[in-house]
């Protein structure tokens, strides 16, 4: 099997066979929808500051577990819109019958969120880092939001949808990496967000 799952070489048909589609091999399924949401004991302020740092992906960093790093490639504030890319690249131990098919160009990804100041919250998409036509079978997408909950405490709410169009057995397996590989990052970056919040 090649990576995309259909197999490296098909039986020939006679010449008047009708045509056999492939589809089932990537039966449809709803996006995989995850919220994730983190309570801080800071104003939102305070906590939107650290959010719109510099420095949030490098401190971040160390606390991921998987990754192999975290660039930024792009940070720019105007006009009250953050636009933002992080690049990470994972370095996560894959299942067996799953290292045939991934390679590490496939572990990286580029994260692209717009983050508003007048709302307090931001839209974000990732982008694998693999060929523009197996982009296709992949996509996640989501909204990022601070609430304030009275004076002085904060709720983070992350909300996210992923679908793998991919061969059933592998996405299944897939989806679950994914999205606690997710849940660790937002994880690590609300520690981050708390440390340097009350930075002085």
């Amino acid at each position: 099997m090649r990576a995309g799952c259909l197999p490296a070489e098909t039986p020939r048909e006679p010449p008047n066979a009708p045509v056999r589609s492939f589809r089932f091999l990537y039966s449809h399924s709803p996006p995989v929808h995850f919220e994730i949401s983190h309570d801080f004991d800071i104003p939102r302020d305070a906590v939107e500051l650290a959010v719109l740092s510099p420095d949030l992906a490098e401190r971040m960093t160390p606390r991921l577990n998987g990754i192999e790093h975290v660039e930024q490639r792009e940070h720019a504030l105007k006009n009250g819109v953050l636009e933002r890319v992080w690049s990470y690249q994972a370095n996560v131990k894959l299942p067996r019958f799953a290292e045939r098919y991934v390679t590490r160009e496939m572990c990286a990804w580029d994260e692209r969120s717009t983050y508003e100041l007048r709302n307090h919250a931001s839209s974000w998409t990732i982008i694998p880092r693999v060929k523009p036509e197996w982009r296709k079978f992949f996509d996640a997408s989501g909204t990022y939001e601070l609430l304030a909950l009275g004076e002085a405490r904060t709720r983070r709410v992350v909300r996210g949808d992923l679908e793998l169009r991919v061969s059933p057995l592998f996405r299944k397996v897939a989806e679950r990496m994914i999205v606690a590989e997710v849940r660790k990052t937002f994880d690590a970056e609300a520690a981050t967000l708390r440390d340097l919040a009350t930075l002085g």
